[in-house]
């Protein structure tokens, strides 16, 4: 399809370190959209800043020509690799009011949200010059025009866009890959942005931060898996609630909602557990 040819994936492999001595291996992807001017969609983390490089020197361009950078929210492994462009570049950061606080000061995030090796996956803040909201449109250039969608639930602050020419989707963090570990402040208002994802007709490919890109109606199906996922989460935390141990032994409480889920771990990161205790704020979903 036309929106293949125009759309370049890139995968970025990193690690979150869980304790001294023990990681995590992750990956994430970031999207750029080729035209006469370029967007990338995401950054990726700081140290995979040449993979964007060498996916824009296959199309002989160059990071020079980004002339914007679309940040579906502010966690390390989508802007990381920021300040490298905006070094390179004279592109124009845009992303949601709500996220821009940790996008301009990456030290609050880090107090905020603390991950161990933090500094090592974003190099620095950048000036968001464009704040983004619900219905706004981002004109590429003619004939090209990415509708914006707030998607929270991931974040406060999490964006999804739609180019409808193409009928491609970046879907950020907003759907999550059913098996993996659960990162969101919200499950009730992850599902609310799911369901408005699935609400866009014309999805021909979607191009989320965990799946690779998916065409065709099973960018619906995925959807619903991810839907279906955190139900799945709500169950086994709403089972295992009343149990839930004093704060310091909550550790194990969350590493036994991760074993049900099928997930083998030796120590939890902070991000998972506050997922897991968003589901105990209310009753359910």
């Amino acid at each position: 399809m036309k929106g293949i040819e125009t759309i370049h994936a890139i995968r970025h492999p990193f690690r979150l370190a869980l304790d001294k001595g023990i990681y995590v291996d992750r990956f994430v992807y970031s999207y750029i959209l080729f035209g006469k001017h370029i967007c990338l969609i995401d950054t990726g983390v700081a140290d995979t800043k040449p993979l964007i490089q060498e996916g824009l020197k296959k199309f002989s361009r160059s990071v020079r020509e980004i002339s914007f950078v679309l940040l579906t929210h502010a966690h390390p492994d989508h802007i990381g690799g920021a300040l490298g462009i905006m070094k390179n570049s004279a592109a124009l950061f845009a992303a949601h009011s709500a996220d821009l606080p940790w996008i301009e000061n990456v030290e609050k995030q880090f107090q905020e949200r603390p991950i161990l090796n933090f500094f090592e996956l974003v190099e620095g803040p950048v000036p968001v010059k464009r704040v983004l909201r619900e219905g706004d449109t981002i004109s590429l250039e003619k004939g090209k025009n990415l509708k914006v969608f707030e998607t929270p639930g991931h974040s406060r602050g999490s964006l999804s866009f739609f180019l409808e020419e193409e009928g491609a989707l970046f879907s950020g963090d907003a759907i999550p890959a059913a098996g993996t570990l659960p990162i969101y402040v919200n499950p009730g208002t992850s599902i609310e942005s799911i369901r408005k994802l699935q609400s866009i007709q014309g999805i021909k490919c979607l191009f989320s931060s965990w799946h690779d890109p998916i065409s065709g109606d099973r960018a619906y199906r995925i959807m619903e898996d991810g839907i279906r996922y955190i139900e799945a989460i709500d169950a086994i935390v709403q089972d295992l609630g009343q149990n839930m141990p004093p704060e310091a032994n909550g550790e194990q409480w969350g590493l036994r909602v991760l074993e049900r889920l099928g997930i083998k771990a030796q120590k939890i990161l902070p991000m998972v557990m506050t997922s897991l205790a968003s589901h105990l704020k209310k009753e359910g979903l």
